[in-house]
């Protein structure tokens, strides 16, 4: 053997030895640090530049992020030139859209771990998603949730911080249809997209009322001329569960009362914590991410399907878990010793000076000019007239060897009563204020049993 074979064949050796002491064996948990920091955040929609900012508060915010050893957020922005990428037509949806700089933004906030997910992911085609997640890249902002294919948008990802690896599993329930990823196939190409956990929901009702919508459906199956397809009708209704029908493609039960009953769908949810147990073997942390904005009753309350979902994911290996999406802070779950987040808030909310789309430009990709109007009343109006879309929580959770020890809140206000160019952006709140968040989540939280002790201005669930 030459010296080059020899040296070679050291070198493959010394990898492999390697390897074997840091990859774990199959179903196996990766190594925990003997202690990480991770801070969360909620909803960046970010359209003007923060780096020049000098504020106290806000400074102050900065400081808690990149003091962390990894800091997640989710981005529910396009990052990409609006003279390279085309609107995709979403009805009255708004788009939301910031030059590449933004994400340069973000990393210099601290943040290092983002899910993608969400219902603006592809507000600019495919080419805006590829663009966002090219520009996160080049900043090395790591991301989970959207991709090239189904595969590529529901693998982990991963931070890799001195104190140790953070998984990531992100998806979304919230999105257009359009939007969800599909698999590669030898026959065709993956479609881009988000991954998906599509809910399923059926509406309960009384016997009287269910039997009546029943009769109505076949009403207007005549109307519709569905009677060409008699067979086909009834080859349909006999794969419906027991005890189920539709009306105008709207599942009906009967029930007690009026209902509106959610699940995340199975292959949805097998293949989310699939993966959320891969990462469990790699990570020594994993957090499991949902943009999610199904509410039950009002805003601050999660819909039924989130909390199994939300277990489910913790039981895969996840120890942290965050939903993000309502714009409204939602309460705090510890389950099996695990923080479950139902919603952050905001923590960038600067959507009232994205770039706007002149009514035209609605027209032409085939929307009605009275889209953008209604936009500016739904968002700017609606918005900034309630405080609770302008407050939340920056959550900074201490792990010490995988588990967490330590859960502080720490309240934040976005400028709520502002003027528009300086409101929907975080900075600590104090005094009143703060007490009034915290108070606030505390009320929040006490239906899932949680208790959050205030002190000084900073919240501290208790995790045992």
């Amino acid at each position: 053997m030459d010296r080059r074979t020899f040296l070679k064949s050291v070198a493959r050796a010394a990898a492999v030895a390697g390897a074997a002491q840091v990859l774990p064996r199959a179903g196996e948990a990766a190594e925990p640090p003997a202690r990480l920091t991770l801070v969360a955040v909620g909803d960046c929609i970010l359209a003007r530049r923060i780096s020049e900012i000098r504020d106290p508060g806000f400074l102050a915010v900065r400081e808690l992020l990149r003091g962390a050893d990894c800091v997640w957020g989710n981005c529910e922005t396009v990052f990409a030139d609006p003279r390279q990428v085309s609107p995709a037509p979403k009805g009255e949806d708004p788009s939301a859209i910031c030059e590449p700089w933004g994400v340069d933004e973000l990393r210099w906030m601290g943040l290092g771990l983002m899910g993608t997910a969400n219902n603006h992911a592809l507000d600019y085609g495919t080419e805006g998603m590829l663009a966002t997640l090219a520009n996160l890249d080049r900043v090395g902002i790591v991301h989970a949730g959207s991709g090239a294919d189904l595969a590529q948008a529901a693998r982990p990802a991963y931070f890799d911080a001195a104190a140790g690896r953070v998984g990531l599993v992100n998806c979304a329930s919230s999105y257009p249809d359009f939007f969800a990823a599909a698999p590669a196939h030898p026959w065709v190409k993956g479609r881009p997209g988000v991954n998906p956990l599509k809910v399923e929901s059926k509406v309960e009702l009384p016997r009287t009322l269910f039997d009546q919508l029943r009769a109505a459906e076949k009403e207007l199956e005549a109307l519709w001329g569905y009677g060409e397809f008699a067979e086909m009708l009834k080859d349909a209704e006999s794969r419906q569960p027991k005890d189920t029908a539709l009306f105008v493609d709207t599942v009906i039960a009967p029930g007690e009362r009026v209902d509106w009953r959610t699940a995340g769908r199975k292959e949805d949810v097998r293949r989310i914590t699939e993966a959320v147990g891969l990462a469990r073997q790699l990570a020594s942390v994993v957090v499991a991410s949902i943009h999610a904005h199904e509410a039950r009753q009002k805003l601050e309350l999660s819909d039924l399907f989130l909390q199994p979902f939300a277990h489910a994911c913790v039981d895969a290996g996840a120890d942290l878990y965050v939903s993000a999406g309502p714009h409204v802070l939602r309460g705090i779950e510890i389950y099996k010793g695990k923080p479950i987040f139902y919603s952050l808030g905001n923590f960038f909310f600067q959507y009232e000076t994205e770039p706007q789309i002149p009514a035209e430009a609605f027209v032409n990709y085939g929307l009605d000019s009275r889209t953008l109007d209604t936009w500016q009343y739904n968002q700017k109006i609606t918005y900034h007239k309630e405080r609770r879309f302008w407050q939340s929580v920056v959550p900074r959770i201490t792990y010490e060897g995988g588990k967490a020890v330590e859960v502080e809140l720490h309240p934040i206000t976005l400028g709520f009563g502002e003027p528009v160019y300086l409101r929907g952006t975080p900075r600590l709140a104090v005094g009143e204020e703060a007490r009034s968040i915290l108070e606030n989540l505390a009320r929040l939280s006490q239906p899932y049993g949680t208790t959050i002790a205030i002190e000084d201005g900073v919240g501290r669930v208790k995790l045992g």
